[in-house]
């Protein structure tokens, strides 16, 4: 179904315009949750050129990291979002001309309040779940999978990536974003979370927003994502370059494309 179904809610000449307007590099103003929401984490666009302030410093985060991943078209795509948050990586994959949405996330605070503003003011319609995307029965696959900030808050990783070997369709990408490890090792390896050694970020045990009582387990290093691509049959990218400023900018955060071997 292309770009501008009555699935997403959007003409052609309708999704150009917000195309443009949505990945606009400058903003009127920053404005608090105009929800009335708790918060945001991100820093979403609106369409009167104002940006929510999201939780971040950089307000420009979101937008450095759809850049690292370098995707310029969707058209006729179906994608699904994990972890999806306020919803703006599901809305840029609108934006980039997806065929069909699919948001999925954790029953909690600002989920899915965020995510259906956001998508109500920019004219659109996902398919939003509340749920876990290891047991929840979508029925069907995906061509693309934005995996973005979820690996490390997963005590079984390995469980986790058959899963998402299952959702792909052949040939399917997956985009991973996580935090790494700094440990240097030429050697993949886990840097396990912890509140009582250094480790590059806290367990958080006890997180309020964490519904297992746990925030964080294994951070990787860029052999153990490598490996992890191996053992799981996808070929491995690591995006770098000049596109790539939000892992410049933020040295323990790295994005990966993954891609199903069929």
């Amino acid at each position: 179904m292309p770009m501008g179904s009555s699935d997403l809610g959007l003409t052609a000449s309708t999704a150009k315009i917000h195309r443009m307007l949505f990945f606009q590099d400058k903003y009127n103003r920053l404005v608090d949750s105009p929800n009335g929401s708790p918060f945001w984490w991100h820093s979403m666009p609106l369409p009167n050129g104002d940006r929510i302030k999201g939780s971040a410093p950089d307000k420009d985060l979101q937008f450095k990291m759809w850049r690292a991943m370098q995707i310029e078209d969707l058209s006729g795509k179906c994608v699904l979002d994990i972890g999806a948050n306020d919803g703006f990586f599901a809305l840029a994959a609108v934006m980039a001309g997806a065929a069909e949405v699919t948001a999925i996330d954790k029953d909690w605070c600002t989920w899915p309040a965020n995510i259906r503003y956001a998508s109500e003011i920019w004219s659109f319609k996902p398919k939003i779940v509340t749920g876990d995307f290891r047991a929840f029965e979508f029925g069907r696959r995906f061509d693309v999978v934005f995996f973005l900030g979820v690996l490390y808050h997963l005590e079984d990783i390995f469980g986790a990536m058959k899963r998402l070997w299952v959702l792909l369709e052949n040939h399917g990408a997956l985009y991973i974003e996580t935090q790494m490890s700094q440990i240097e090792s030429a050697l993949p390896l886990f840097e396990f979370a912890s509140d009582i050694y250094p480790t590059v970020a806290t367990q958080d045990k006890g997180n309020m927003f964490s519904a297992v009582g746990l925030s964080n387990y294994l951070f990787p290093n860029v052999p153990a994502m490598r490996n992890l691509a191996y053992l799981y049959d996808f070929s491995y990218e690591s995006p770098e370059g000049p596109y790539n400023q939000y892992s410049r900018e933020n040295p323990a955060r790295q994005l990966f494309k993954f891609t199903k071997i069929a």
